[in-house]
């Protein structure tokens, strides 16, 4: 029993690195997360009013995008992203954003699950 333990937890840490490495990458489609927004916020050059929509990361030509879709699947939104590392997995989506001018714009999305923040790279 005692060289089954030590085994375990030898093949736990010989994987861990490989886990952690794997969770930090920007993957081809991130998972959805469905966010309810009750005031207009920013988005690139697009001005998103109250409502529900999804908000996923995809590889797009080699480019990573936050695609911003309403829940009926029309596309309203998309804006070149970097991954984040967090130290953690999320437990909740939402977004991170700033006030500028009056206005809220979106500057990074998190994804329940992930442990990456999806932030929208700044203007070249």
């Amino acid at each position: 029993m005692k060289r089954m333990i030590v085994a375990v937890v030898a093949l736990a840490a010989m994987m861990l690195p490989r886990l952690a490495a794997a969770q930090t990458e920007h993957s081809e489609r991130s998972r959805k997360a469905e966010i309810h927004l009750s005031r207009e916020v920013v988005v690139g050059d697009k001005t998103l009013t109250p409502g529900d929509y999804t908000f996923q990361c995809r590889n797009i030509d080699g480019t990573h995008y936050l695609v911003v879709e309403t829940t009926a699947g029309d596309p309203v939104a998309r804006v070149p992203c970097e991954a984040q590392t967090l130290t953690s997995a999320i437990d909740i989506s939402g977004f991170r954003s700033v006030q500028r001018n009056g206005k809220e714009y979106v500057t990074a999305v998190t994804i329940k699950g992930e442990t990456i923040a999806h932030r929208i790279a700044p203007a070249a």
